[in-house]
């Protein structure tokens, strides 16, 4: 079924005006060791610390780095992403930011691991960055 079907017959089916969940409060990331995701992403000037040393985002929703016993990542293989390719490995998060050529700019000199920059015209610009644990993010500026 095309999208359109699907969000039309959904809609018929299960009819209402407002959705019960409101926002992302919260996000959970497998990490190896929480004190180097935290690192990473401070060093980046990607987020701040809450007073008692968690982890937030500049519109006050929290991350929390959470240590596995295995490493494994947020990273999923998709064929509904990139028509083009049928394993896309795809990022859990995508994070909208500011200033993003000087973002990207910053983490290439200081060797984190980034995708190309990308102009998507109306979709703005981003560029995949990895951290420490290979967990995939997006980061996103809307032009």
């Amino acid at each position: 079924m095309e999208k359109m079907e699907l969000k039309n017959a959904l809609e018929t089916k299960y009819p209402h005006k407002q959705a019960l969940l409101k926002r992302i409060e919260c996000v959970y990331i497998p990490v190896t060791n929480a004190e180097t995701a935290k690192e990473f992403f401070m060093k980046h000037g990607l987020i701040t610390l809450s007073p008692k040393g968690n982890v937030k985002l500049a519109s006050g929703q929290g991350i929390y780095f959470l240590e596995t016993r295995e490493k494994q990542s947020s990273n999923f293989v998709t064929h509904d992403w990139d028509e083009n390719n049928e394993e896309h490995e795809m990022e859990a998060i995508c994070f909208e930011v500011n200033q993003i050529n000087e973002l990207y700019r910053q983490m290439k000199d200081s060797g984190a691991r980034v995708s190309e920059l990308k102009d998507s015209g109306s979709c703005g610009g981003s560029f995949y960055f990895f951290d420490p644990d290979g967990n995939k993010y997006t980061a996103w500026q809307n032009v």
